[in-house]
């Protein structure tokens, strides 16, 4: 059996009654229950003098541990021989009048780490870079660390020379971050120490910058980025000697169903604008394919004599059959329309009768062979919005852009005949917003021929519906359903949507029902895919 350590000893008994013969507890009187050790004999701490350890200090020591730790309440006597601060005694000896500088150790806990962080943020150019006194802990000694930084800066310094003057502090904040970025990745010294030589070495290679947002600027890994994307942009710059070859050829506007730019009888003023309006005419509504007569009083009472589907029929296989699904409402083809509006319609790709309402023009025709401004864009991108009205499809907005994606032009078209539907589900334009529309169609064209000349390149996706509802004619066009042709051949179109998913990994048009596309989001998007088409022929 092990001995008893007799740590419940000095314990009173909980038992009055107790009888055992060897209790672990005390059975003293309830007087002596409470220890009391013998005093000590403070003396001041000045004139104090060191103690010799004996056996009875040891004992004694040992017991007012076991007192603390069983007894929940301590004795008040034990606590004060026990407190480690100074008893008041009085003596005929003085202490020293001096008294004890109860600053000291707050002073000690913030000085000194202040000023350390002070010093590390402060960027001194004149000289090397100081790793920081609070650095992180890191396998990598910090010897070791400090000389990569100062090799990392000796680079830095002769490469930012030239633009030093614009950045003082630039050789500074690379050296810290490269060095940072090589310790974090380094599971060694070893890995370490190559790891700065190869960055050094790739930093003495760079082209000496010019500006501040050179590539040759940042970390190694930021400057290759940078360099990179600055060849990207280079190999998909939308040049004219590279683009031309996607130019839609003259004998193929017939076959995707392009207005003829050079038909005299477009442009002739026999039939320009000879019936703008189309109110009292008999015409087949577009979506329900009943005719109709022409009207725009009482629309709202009108409202349900067009059913219709918005949607397009799909083929979809259920129950083993092959069928067609309208993809607004899940309905078979040939059934009732979900919607319900009015009748209207749609010239379609007849140039004729469209001229009837607003005759043909050409970039001669608006602003002459030298032009309004004398400085046409190479390359533009256009995207147009059509709404309905009783002239039929109209212009309801506009939206040219540079190569860069920067708008140019984005304007809504007031309009001279009375709406019928300004076609939001589609077009993204509400009935408040044309309202405060400002230039007519004429308008709006000679604006976009501020930006559009002879010899520019228009971009887009179905730019002959653009141009048809825009009454320009044009020769120069790239469309981007013939750069991406549908498997089926012509007419047939694939949708921009899937185009852009399927080449840059993104979607468009995505958007719900009732807030309609995006002019200024289409007409980027098919400059984006057009350059995506530049990269891979020029790779």
């Amino acid at each position: 059996m092990f001995s008893n350590l007799g740590l419940l000893t000095p314990a009173r008994c909980p038992d009055p009654s107790c009888g055992r013969p060897r209790c672990f507890f005390s059975h003293a009187e309830a007087s002596s229950s409470r220890i009391t050790l013998p005093p000590r004999t403070d003396v001041p701490s000045t004139i104090r003098q060191p103690v010799k350890r004996r056996a009875d200090d040891n004992e004694e020591d040992r017991i007012r541990g076991i007192v603390k730790r069983v007894t929940s309440n301590g004795s008040s006597d034990i606590k004060k021989t026990s407190s480690p601060r100074k008893p008041i005694v009085k003596s005929d000896v003085k202490p020293d009048s001096t008294p004890v500088p109860q600053t000291k150790q707050p002073a000690a806990e913030t000085r000194p780490t202040t000023t350390s962080s002070s010093l590390s943020n402060t960027v001194n150019t004149s000289r090397p870079p100081t790793l920081p006194i609070n650095l992180k802990p890191s396998p990598h000694p910090r010897p070791d660390r400090q000389k990569g930084l100062n090799a990392l800066y000796t680079q830095y310094s002769k490469l930012y020379k030239p633009i030093l003057h614009l950045s003082p502090e630039l050789a500074h904040t690379s050296a810290f971050a490269q060095e940072a970025e090589t310790a974090s990745v380094s599971s060694n010294v070893r890995i370490y120490k190559t790891a700065i030589h190869q960055a050094a070495v790739s930093i003495s290679r760079r082209p000496p910058p010019d500006s501040v947002d050179h590539p040759s600027v940042g970390t190694v890994k930021e400057s290759r980025a940078a360099f990179e994307l600055a060849e990207k942009e280079k190999a998909s710059k939308l040049s004219r000697h590279k683009i031309e070859q996607y130019c839609l050829p003259l004998d193929q506007f017939d076959i995707w169903r392009y207005p003829n730019p050079n038909d005299p009888d477009l442009l002739s003023s026999d039939i320009a604008g000879s019936k703008p309006d189309g109110e009292g005419e008999e015409h087949t509504c577009s979506r329900c394919k009943v005719p109709f007569v022409v009207s725009s009083k009482d629309i709202e009472g009108r409202i349900g004599e067009c059913k219709y589907h918005y949607g397009r029929p799909v083929p979809e296989r259920i129950e083993g059959r092959r069928k067609w699904i309208y993809t607004c409402c899940a309905k078979e083809r040939g059934e009732q329309g979900c919607q319900d509006y009015i009748h209207v319609f749609s010239h379609g790709d007849d140039d004729r009768e469209l001229a009837k309402r607003v005759g043909y023009k050409t970039v001669e025709d608006i602003v002459g062979k030298k032009g309004g401004l004398g400085k046409w864009t190479n390359v533009v991108a256009m995207d147009c919005e059509m709404i309905q009205t009783t002239a039929g499809v109209t212009l309801g907005r506009v939206t040219i852009v540079d190569e860069n994606g920067e708008t140019l032009l984005d304007e809504l078209v007031r309009q001279t005949v009375p709406v019928l539907d300004v076609n939001t589900r589609f077009s993204g334009v509400t009935s408040d917003q044309l309202d405060t529309a400002i230039m007519d169609l004429p308008a709006v064209r000679a604006a976009a021929c501020m930006f559009i000349g002879p010899d520019t390149i228009i971009v887009g996706h179905g730019l002959e519906n653009d141009l048809r509802a825009l009454r320009l004619l044009h020769s120069k066009i790239i469309d981007t359903a013939v750069v991406f042709p549908h498997d089926k051949g012509p007419p047939f179109r694939r949708a921009l949507r899937d185009i852009v998913k399927e080449k840059l990994g993104h979607f468009i048009q995505d958007r719900t029902s009732d807030l309609g596309h995006s002019s200024a989001v289409d007409a980027k998007s098919t400059l984006e895919v057009l350059k995506w088409k530049v990269r891979e022929d020029n790779e």
